[in-house]
């Protein structure tokens, strides 16, 4: 597994947002956004590829929203990773039509 060799460090460079110890997600797109990053850390890339990614997307446009650079992050991550011949634009648009609260 492709993760397996390093630790998450969710609290350095490029850390998710927090509040009291938390995870923030103020939409459902963020929460699942941040599941398909790390389902893909273990099968994919390594988090700290992942990782090099989101720092870079955050220092290029410090004003995006967080989790929006996030998305950016992991789209450059699965193109390092010679996966971008899956659409990931059309299942992303599947994903968010989903309403809220469906079953996953």
């Amino acid at each position: 597994m492709v993760g397996s060799e390093s630790m998450l460090d969710l609290d350095g460079p490029g850390a998710p947002p927090r509040a009291n110890g938390e995870l923030v997600f103020a939409q459902p797109w963020e929460r699942r956004v941040f599941g398909v990053t790390m389902a893909l850390t273990r099968q994919v890339f390594s988090y700290d590829d992942f990782r090099q990614h989101l720092m870079m997307r955050v220092r290029e446009f410090p004003e995006r929203p967080y989790w929006e650079s996030w998305l950016a992050a992991l789209e450059d991550a699965l193109s390092a990773a010679c996966v971008s011949d899956l659409n990931v634009d059309a299942r992303l648009a599947e994903l968010l039509a989903r309403p809220h609260g469906h079953d996953h």
